[in-house]
């Protein structure tokens, strides 16, 4: 900057505190412009006024920086935008493979096969105490003749059963733990507990399933998680090289408001607007791309 250009540039801000003091209460007609009396305005009155006017003249600045740079200000809303719209992408499958993975994949059931000495008034107190467990929903019960009907109608060995003296089959009670008792832990927790009911012969469960369906979805909802935190990270890192590249560009304009007095917070008042604007414009265009996504995706799902 040259000695005219920086001459302009104290014209310039000179005029502007010019404002800022006539907005203050002080004279008007510039610097020297005969003093009239007058009456002392309201101080309450007088420090709104200022604080008014420097925040016009920090939006103010600060779109006209972004105009100044049209490509850069698009380019840099367009990343702040996908590293909004990828987490949200990710919390978007997170939900769909868990309303899947409960919708499509049958709850977990613990079968118990009840002593095959016991009478039906024996099964059914037995009954009632798997009933009575904590964290169960309900008992489906087979006596030993439903179990063989059962066996009978699907295995195709109606001829061989009828050979038999006996019925071989136990009694059977199907336990449907609770939503809340559903994870691994509480799983087996509830069997051992099954277990050492009396009368209770053997407990089974096939939870590999399970386990790794739940493994699976745990998967997805921490990378999510660990995505959601990168993006969200990456966008404060974009939104900071901004100001400071915009800070950069108008070191010379901000040493002439240094030379004429202009504080700190003046001076960074428009930076931090500029910011402001590039992250509310960002996160308005990841809701628009977001909602556009969850349109595709929705139709796509609906399909299969």
């Amino acid at each position: 900057m040259n000695k005219r250009d920086a001459m302009n540039q104290i014209r310039q801000f000179g005029s502007k505190f010019d404002r800022l003091r006539n907005a203050a209460g002080g004279s008007g007609g510039g610097r020297n412009a005969p003093k009239r009396p007058k009456a002392a305005p309201n101080p309450a009155s007088r420090k709104s006024n200022v604080f008014n006017e420097q925040v016009r003249y920090a939006w103010h600045g600060a779109l006209q920086d972004l105009k100044s740079t049209p490509l850069a200000t698009f380019l840099t809303v367009m990343v702040i935008a996908i590293s909004l719209t990828l987490p949200s992408v990710c919390y978007m499958v997170y939900k769909n493979v868990s309303s899947a993975a409960s919708q499509y994949y049958p709850s977990p059931q613990i079968t118990v096969y009840l002593e095959k000495t016991l009478d039906d008034d024996a099964a059914a107190r037995v009954v009632g105490q798997l009933q009575a467990e904590q964290g169960v929903d309900k008992v489906n019960y087979l006596s030993r003749d439903e179990a063989l009907g059962e066996f009978r109608n699907w295995s195709g060995f109606g001829g061989a059963l009828d050979m038999l003296e006996e019925n071989p089959l136990p009694a059977v009670a199907i336990v449907v733990p609770k939503l809340d008792f559903q994870s691994t832990e509480a799983l087996n927790t509830l069997r051992e507990r099954v277990s050492r009911i009396q009368g209770v012969d053997e407990v089974r469960m096939d939870d590999s399933w399970f386990a790794r369906l739940s493994s699976l979805t745990g998967l997805v909802g921490r990378v999510s998680a660990m995505i959601g935190v990168l993006m969200v990270a990456a966008v404060f890192l974009v939104i900071g090289n901004s100001v400071r590249l915009s800070i950069f560009a108008r070191r010379d304009t901000i040493n002439v408001q240094k030379l004429i007095g202009a504080t700190d917070g003046f001076i960074l008042r428009p930076f931090l607007y500029g910011g402001a604007m590039l992250g509310f414009s960002g996160a308005f265009l990841s809701l628009i791309l977001s909602e556009i996504l969850v349109m595709r995706l929705s139709s796509a799902v609906t399909e299969v």
